[in-house]
């Protein structure tokens, strides 16, 4: 009987630390194209209103928000700026508009990011579209989803 506890106890222990291989986690392939390698700089070049049953209207939008750059970092903290070009929205805008970080829900397609257009907070951007040039944004007005903006960015640089 001892022999077999024994036998027991150490096939248990080569079990438990006979596998010790470091996990790294692999980024899902959005995250790449959000990132690039490194980073990632996309720029506003659409802002789309949509209605239901209404013809989608291409709104124009001032210059000061036309020249600002989006910069998702590759890091393990999804940094993320905005930072403003040289059309300033205010006499005090600083050059960095916007430092904080990216969350993507894979199961959802949301994008959470800050876009000062829309608001000083984070709001889930559902991911219409997302290429390694240009990216569909959509986020809506309304519970029933009928109203809703969408923003298309296009790829400016990557790292």
């Amino acid at each position: 009987m001892k022999t077999v506890s024994l036998l027991f106890l150490t096939t248990v222990i080569l079990l438990f630390t006979g596998c010790s291989e470091d996990l790294e986690p692999v980024a899902p392939e959005y995250y790449h194209i959000f990132t690039g390698k490194n980073k990632k700089t996309w720029k506003i070049s659409k802002l789309t209103w949509t209605g239901q049953g209404k013809s989608n209207v291409t709104l124009n939008f001032s210059s000061c928000y036309k020249d600002d750059s989006y910069v998702f970092y590759a890091n393990k903290d999804n940094a993320y700026e905005v930072t403003g070009g040289s059309s300033k929205c205010s006499a005090t805008e600083s050059g960095t508009l916007v430092s904080d970080s990216w969350s993507f829900v894979n199961a959802t397609a949301t994008l959470n990011i800050i876009i000062p257009l829309f608001s000083d907070n984070s709001l889930p951007f559902y991911v219409i579209k997302a290429t390694t040039s240009e990216m569909t944004l959509e986020i809506y007005l309304d519970q029933d989803n009928t109203y809703s903006y969408q923003v298309t960015m296009q790829s400016v640089s990557e790292e």
